[in-house]
């Protein structure tokens, strides 16, 4: 009888500890606490998620985290370091808490939650080895970052560590590579450093005690950036989410309120357009019952986010609001409803549908404060809103427009990686919508700008969208996978980023899923794009829910008339219902908008070609040969 296979799988692991936590224990036992329990909630965590790492484990004053990438976990290495040497800056010496960092890659055995076995141990080693506020790696590791990240390692050659029985070659990144190096731009913390050495900008970005202040562009060192990057782009939309309310009646359930506010600052803090003040930042307002101008004045924040929380047996109900913080008028509410199961499930799930309508929300209003403003008096970041608002209309000559209005962006900010990524949606949808006489230059040109968006700021995430379609379009779908999951990493609750996901999804056959995330994003956000509209139709087509493609087609057609392609699936839903009058009608303006196409070439975009057979059937039936 053959034994179980051990259950395996590569990793890089980080391990995490306080230098001298011991000592500063002894000295002062409560406070050391409450500082480190800080650092892990306020940086460790954030960080953490943000690179995709998973903690395994916290002990005493140590972290252990897992990472699917060595150059993810690189990443998230330098932040933290940096990160602690920020919320350093001002701090007693005897309260400092500084970390030291080892990271290894190798095979672990995994074990439910857990992962155990020789990696695991010489990552900790590692880790024992590094001086206070350094990093400490091996080789394997270091092969796999050294010509990934534009970061300063020193070789350290072979050493013996304790428990391992032969020596190990390690690399070291010290804290003056550390401050040197560019491993992880377009950071929060790199930010708020760069805004510090631009004294003009600063004093009008810096939104209350706590505030990170979200910029696009390319982030340079400090000294640089002052010599040569242009002004950070200013989105004015900075935004307080005070504590949530707790009206379940028990004071028990105090910790639910608390997390999803925490959860929900977390979440529309990965929103790069949004200035989101910190948890911290807003704790001196719990229970205050002020008005939104007195909490706005005293935080700096236009916006302000408020809500309630109550427990109604199997299930939990949160109501938030939005306030302008400078007339204290409400601009939005909604309420959520959700069955109480794993309470941290659904604390995550509310946080994220909370976060995404907000967001399009608060962009919206950008918008339309953009759009009131003089035509003569436009900095990039209006002149960004303006094309973005013309590429929206979905017509040839509103997409000419915002082509220009977006290439005006870039001359005024030459590093302002969103109107790179933008201007990349629009060359990409000027192709697909049937506007360009050479499509495929319209395609790689959408590419090669998202690209260099990222190149700026490799957190775009409306760049990684881009990506993520337009290689689907071409047929590379391992490709499109992969930005379209970074992008989902990124920030999961944008429904843009949602609608990208589902497009590689169904393009590469995988219906049920692609529905489902589609759907997520319509929650998140109603106002449906043709290009999605025309995704989830054929979706809803391919998965025999005709109503629903019939539904949904006939509202985005109306709305987006011109557009070439919503006709033909709308058709093909209608002749599998049976209704041959409309489905006629329909295939009659989809050949009028399309006449040289036929039901062969349609859906070529499918990896699998039973797929676009299927979808040629239903065409056939309404009419197109």
């Amino acid at each position: 009888m053959s034994s179980p296979i051990t259950p395996r799988r590569l990793a890089t692991i980080l391990f995490a500890d306080v230098f001298g936590y011991s000592r500063m224990m002894r000295a002062d036992e409560e406070r050391t606490l409450v500082d480190l329990h800080a650092h892990l909630a306020e940086l460790v965590a954030p960080v953490i998620e943000r690179f995709g790492g998973r903690i395994v484990k916290t002990v005493g004053d140590g972290v252990m985290v897992e990472f699917g990438s060595a150059v993810e976990a690189m990443r998230s290495a330098v932040e933290l370091q940096r990160g602690m040497a920020e919320r350093n800056e001002g701090v007693p010496v005897e309260r400092r808490q500084t970390f030291r960092i080892g990271l290894h890659l190798g095979d672990v055995i995994a074990s439910d939650d857990d992962v155990f076995g020789d990696t695991v141990n010489l990552a900790a080693r590692l880790q024992g080895v590094a001086e206070p506020g350094a990093i400490v790696l091996s080789a394997a590791v270091y092969e796999q970052v050294r010509d990934k990240l534009a970061l300063t390692f020193r070789d350290l050659g072979n050493r013996s560590v304790k428990n391992i029985d032969r020596p190990v070659h390690v690399f070291t990144l010290d804290p003056s590579a550390l401050a040197e190096g560019a491993a992880a731009p377009s950071r929060p913390q790199r930010r708020k450093r760069m805004a510090a050495a631009v004294a003009a900008i600063a004093a009008g970005l810096v939104a209350g005690a706590g505030a990170l202040a979200y910029f696009s562009g390319h982030l340079l060192p400090a000294e640089e950036a002052v010599a040569s990057a242009p002004a950070p782009v200013e989105t004015g939309l900075s935004v307080a989410v005070l504590v949530f309310a707790n009206q379940s009646g028990d004071p028990g359930q105090d910790y639910f309120s608390d997390g999803l506010t925490e959860d929900i600052t977390r979440a529309l803090g990965r929103f790069k357009q949004l200035t989101v003040l910190s948890y911290g930042a807003v704790l001196p307002f719990r229970g205050k019952n002020l008005p939104p101008q007195e909490i706005g004045r005293a935080l700096r924040a236009r916006y302000i986010v408020g809500g309630t929380v109550r427990r109604m047996g199997p299930r939990v109900r949160v109501t938030v609001q939005l306030s302008d913080a400078m007339t204290g008028t409400q601009l939005w509410s909604e309420h959520y409803d959700d069955d109480l199961g794993d309470i941290f499930a659904v604390q995550d799930r509310i946080a994220r549908r909370i976060a995404g309508t907000l967001a399009t929300n608060l962009q919206q209003l950008a918008v339309q404060q953009s759009l009131r403003k003089p035509t003569d008096n436009l900095d990039a970041y209006d002149m960004l809103l303006r094309g973005r608002t013309r590429a929206a209309e979905t017509t040839p000559s509103g997409n000419r427009a915002a082509r220009e209005m977006l290439e005006k962006a870039m001359v005024m900010a030459p590093n302002y990686a969103d109107a790179y990524a933008e201007l990349a949606g629009v060359h990409f949808e000027r192709a697909t919508f049937g506007w360009s006489e050479f499509p495929q230059q319209d395609i790689d040109t959408a590419i090669r700008y998202a690209q260099k968006a990222i190149d700026l700021d490799e957190e775009n995430v409306l760049a990684h969208g881009v990506l993520a379609r337009a290689y689907a379009a071409t047929r590379k779908y391992d490709l499109a996978m992969a930005e379209s999951e970074r992008a989902l990493e990124i920030n999961p609750s944008d429904a843009e980023v949602l609608r990208a996901r589902a497009a590689v999804l169904l393009w590469t056959g995988r219906i049920e899923e692609s529905i489902a995330t589609a759907e997520i994003a319509n929650r998140l956000n109603p106002n449906i794009g043709p290009e999605a509209a025309l995704n989830l139709g054929i979706a809803y087509l391919l998965g025999g829910r005709y109503a629903d493609a019939v539904r949904l087609l006939e509202t985005v057609r109306a709305r987006f008339p011109a557009y070439p392609l919503l006709d033909l699936p709308l058709a093909g839903a209608y002749a599998e219902m049976g209704r041959a009058g409309d489905a006629q009608e329909a295939m009659d303006e989809g050949r009028r908008k399309n006449p040289h196409l036929d039901a062969a070439s349609f859906g070529t975009r499918f990896q699998d070609p039973a797929l676009q057979q299927r979808l040629a059937v239903s065409l056939r039936k309404a009419g197109l040969n």
